[in-house]
């Protein structure tokens, strides 16, 4: 029992050490798994981009819906391409990160709203717990963008 409660405790103490001691390491990123992972968004959001008039004409897409798609392919370059050589891209990573902020700010508005309404028993916990699964999904996407590099 002496053995079993030792590993046990030195397995918690490396799963509770373990963490603290990788970021205080920095240890750098990894250049070609960064690359890679650049070439693949924007060679896809390209890919995509060029190919949207062609797939919305073969879903008989309205005009307004293939816009409104091709301005946030456009925009998703803009914001993947920023920290990088072109100078025209520069404000978009900023513009990407007020929109993530504001983003933000609204699911934490709704949120509030949503457990107001649930407190004055105008919803049911149910449906509170439903909304806030797509609130917590969308919070998570938001949260998880990291910079262009």
């Amino acid at each position: 029992m002496f053995v079993a409660a030792g590993v046990i405790a030195v397995t918690l103490a490396q799963a509770l050490l373990l963490p603290v001691i990788v970021r205080w390491a920095r240890l750098p990123q990894d250049s070609a798994v960064t690359h890679e992972e650049y070439l693949a968004q924007t060679t896809a959001t390209q890919d995509a981009l060029d190919a949207l008039p062609r797939l919305a004409a073969g879903l008989h897409t309205d005009p307004e819906v293939t816009e409104r798609l091709r301005r946030e392919y456009t925009e998703h370059l803009h914001v993947l391409r920023a920290g990088t050589d072109d100078p025209d891209d520069e404000p978009a990573e900023r513009h990407n990160q007020q929109y993530a902020a504001l983003r933000l700010a609204g699911i934490a508005r709704k949120r509030a709203t949503m457990l107001r309404l649930r407190d004055e028993r105008r919803i049911d916990d149910t449906v509170l717990r439903r909304l806030e699964d797509r609130l917590d999904l969308e919070e998570l996407r938001l949260n998880d963008q990291e910079p262009a590099s």
